[in-house]
């Protein structure tokens, strides 16, 4: 049942849970430290700037009922979390320039799908014109500065910078 006190306290330490065993199932060993301060820079620390501004100075969304997971007025999983996807995000990145921008464009379809789920289990809220149109060019925004970043800082990225569509992306 969507909304049961059950269902909004476990939701995301079982999506948290989830998704570190994705991580340690499909990143090697000898790459994780790299994922994880990818992941830990761009969804943790990202996750925590992104909400705080539109949380507390724009208001235009906000996390409810914390329950245990309450740190000044966010939940303490979010970051955690986005940690976790950004590090499973960076790992499936295409190393074939045609397939990264679609990529990236489905992975912010798939965010604002998941923030439907986070508010269908009643522990997210938003003015209602933040979703989806707006809220899709932010998460497209997040993903493609995760993606830049991590093509043009990481030696783990499979896309170098002499290819043919380089000048678009680095």
């Amino acid at each position: 049942m969507p909304g049961s006190p059950i269902i909004t306290y476990l939701f995301y330490p079982v999506f948290l849970a989830m998704t570190f065993i994705l991580t340690l199932i499909f990143i090697p060993k000898k790459d994780y430290k790299n994922y994880f301060i990818y992941g830990f820079l761009i969804g943790g620390l990202g996750d925590i700037i992104v909400v705080g501004m539109m949380q507390n100075l724009l208001h235009i969304m906000w996390f409810k009922n914390h329950g245990i997971f309450n740190v000044l007025g966010q939940i303490a999983l979010s970051p955690p979390s986005w940690t976790m996807t950004v590090m499973i995000f960076l790992y499936f990145l295409p190393s074939q320039p045609r397939f990264l921008y679609p990529y990236i464009a489905t992975w912010a379809g798939y965010s604002v799908g998941y923030a439907y789920i986070v508010h269908n289990v009643n522990q997210y809220d938003f003015v209602p014109w933040l979703y989806p149109v707006p809220a899709y060019f932010i998460f497209l925004g997040w993903w493609s500065f995760a993606a830049w970043l991590f093509i043009r800082t990481s030696p783990l990225a499979g896309i170098r910078k002499n290819n043919l569509y380089s000048f678009l992306f680095l």
